[in-house]
């Protein structure tokens, strides 16, 4: 399989911090009662680590704020050891650490406009993350 681009990659993470948004705007109530909501919960996390396993080295040094390492090793716990996963942590991670994320991401671009041009992103103050 080919290597991804930068910019598909972005719009995988755009589209895994849109999920994320749609699960948190579910509710606690219906993420506690329907199992199906905390997998879904899951897979996005699953998606954001792979994603951030993927990223330019760039982007990983000049976002320190975000914790690439604790990302990655999420996605190994809801990929791999699925069975201790404690939901209270990944409803926790949606609602407020992806976010957070997403507004790391786009800071950087708008400090990189040239990187954002290059990976089909609007240049400018909102970036649709």
């Amino acid at each position: 399989m080919a290597r991804r681009n930068l910019g598909e990659l972005l719009a995988d993470l755009d589209e895994a911090i849109d999920a994320s948004r749609e699960l948190i705007a579910c509710g606690r109530d219906r993420w506690e009662d329907e199992r199906p909501l905390r997998l879904a919960g899951e897979a996005v996390i699953g998606r954001i680590g792979d994603v951030a396993s993927k990223l330019p080295d760039q982007l990983l040094a000049e976002t320190r704020e975000v914790p690439w390492d604790d990302i990655r090793g999420m996605r190994i716990v809801v990929d791999h050891v699925y069975h201790a996963v404690d939901y209270n942590i990944v409803w926790e991670t949606l609602r407020d650490d992806v976010p957070k994320l997403g507004l790391a991401i786009e800071r950087w671009l708008s400090l990189h406009p040239e990187v954002a041009r290059d990976a089909g992103r609007d240049v400018g103050p909102d970036l649709g993350l």
